[in-house]
């Protein structure tokens, strides 16, 4: 929780603020349950501090560490729950990405886990009864707020659908199974009808990522070496060594790859054509925590003591953290680029800071009826979190929809900009874009910019490059969509 207090929100944690902002039905990048939460623990957005936006993330991965347990010891016992408990803590998915930072993967992760343990009481029950019939209808709730979190849920049903059909058809009877699909399917109604109103702007966007034209084996080979990374180098090792190695024959066993491989493969194989990234199957890797942990309790059934590769894996974490955190905050100079106009391009660790040091420069010199623009959702998620919320200024982010994302429906939120207004206009250095041709056709003239340092050990690491936008002369659309963004 101290970690979470202190470290600023990355590109992504802002942006999601957003969705908190002006909750939907769904989104332009991803289902509604990552804002509904943010919502909820801020207090409709009364406490906005990192620790309170985050809190979603933190409590989900105290509820995810138990539910690993419970998964672990059905498998075996109490010792195997433990080990599953220790390598979850040690996966950097599971405890800093999924378990820290606030993004879809928080809910999703706890919502997936709390259906495979569901699941597997389940599998290892009659095929009827009351119990199991209250417990499909129960998955079927799960599954739906799973998917409302990422559409990533979906592959617990096509894991367990597998899985019947393969090795247990006697299910196939049982009309509670249908009736949780359908739960599911209710469930998904209103994301839906939110993306037929609004010309399917999620699918095409989505869609748009993914193709099959020529293959990209350094992407492939790129999403490998981020697995391995998200999921611990250690983890990733017992992983593999426990899948070559289990020879029994277990439904339960068998159960979590259904849950794990078609997941792993699809992204596998998107990953061959195209950029991907390795949390998108972070889920299926942490399922499979409890198999690894099953093996491990196999081979020191003899030791009470918490095996040296399990304690290797948690220091590695610890270090690997104590590491980013040193770097983040006291790193001497740029990671990136060292130049001007775009100081600090490509230094990923400018993501998490330097936000506050904004606000408190900016708190003096922005009037309470200053308007912001910004031409893209990153660093429009930060100076809406950090500026515009605080000091209870609209910023409007401008471009083009793919450059906006959920801005497009945020702007509209904010009262219009009257004519002849001044407004100001702000942009990083480490992700330079002046003002547009297209957003200065709405103005009159723009002035020459101010530049406000990023600190970083004494030395600067980033500029803010603050422009005057003088006399509004009208027209801007609502939305902030320019159809047509000339540079």
């Amino acid at each position: 929780m101290l970690l979470a207090s202190i470290a600023e929100l990355n590109n992504d944690e802002a942006y999601y603020w957003t969705y908190a902002k002006q909750l939907q039905w769904n989104y332009f990048d991803h289902p509604p349950m990552v804002g509904i939460c943010i919502k909820i623990f801020m207090l409709n957005l009364h406490l906005n501090q990192e620790l309170f936006i985050r809190l979603t993330a933190i409590l989900a991965a105290s509820g995810c560490t138990w539910i690993i347990f419970k998964i672990g010891k059905q498998l075996h016992d109490g010792q195997t729950g433990w080990f599953a408990a220790c390598l979850f803590t040690a996966s950097f998915y599971a405890s800093i990405i999924a378990g820290l930072l606030i993004l879809p993967d928080s809910p999703q992760l706890f919502f997936w886990l709390l259906s495979v343990n569901l699941l597997l009481k389940i599998v290892k029950k009659d095929i009827s009864g009351v119990r199991v019939n209250s417990e499909l209808a129960l998955v079927g709730i799960t599954i739906g707020l799973c998917v409302l979190s990422k559409i990533h849920g979906i592959f617990l049903w096509i894991g367990f659908g597998g899985y019947v059909i393969i090795s247990r058809r006697s299910l196939l009877s049982n009309p509670f199974l249908y009736l949780s699909g359908l739960i599911t399917l209710a469930m998904l109604v209103p994301s839906f009808l939110w993306t037929l109103s609004n010309h399917f702007s999620t699918y095409n966007y989505h869609s748009a990522r993914v193709h099959f034209e020529g293959m990209h084996p350094e992407s492939f080979f790129r999403e490998i070496a981020g697995e391995i990374l998200y999921s611990n180098p250690v983890n990733y090792v017992l992983l593999v060594v426990a899948l070559l190695r289990y020879r029994r024959k277990r439904t339960d066993v068998a159960l979590l790859k259904w849950f794990s491989f078609p997941l792993i493969i699809t992204v596998l194989i998107i990953s061959l054509f195209n950029d991907t990234l390795p949390h998108w199957n972070g889920p299926a890797f942490v399922t499979l925590i409890p198999f690894t942990a099953l093996h491990l309790r196999n081979l020191s059934a003899r030791t009470a003591k918490l095996p040296l590769e399990i304690r290797s894996a948690m220091g590695l974490l610890i270090t690997s953290v104590c590491v980013c955190i040193g770097i983040i905050n006291y790193w001497p100079g740029s990671l990136g680029a060292r130049q001007l106009p775009e100081l600090g391009k490509n230094d990923v660790t400018l993501d998490m800071s330097g936000w506050r040091q904004l606000h408190d420069s900016l708190k003096n010199r922005l009037t309470t009826e200053a308007s912001i623009f910004t031409p893209y959702w990153f660093p429009g998620g930060h100076l809406t979190v950090y500026v515009g919320q605080p000091l209870h200024l609209p910023v409007r982010v401008v471009g083009t929809l793919n450059d906006i994302h959920h801005f497009a429906w945020l702007n509209p939120s904010y009262p219009s900009l009257p004519i002849d207004a001044n407004a100001w206009y702000i942009t990083v250095s480490n992700f330079y874009k002046p003002p547009s041709a297209g957003l200065m056709s709405y103005f009159q003239k723009t002035g020459q910019p101010l530049l406000i340092p990023q600190y970083r050990s004494g030395i600067v690491v980033r500029y803010f490059y603050i422009y005057p936008l003088l006399h509004y002369k009208g027209g801007l659309p609502a939305n902030g969509i320019l159809q047509n963004n000339p540079g």
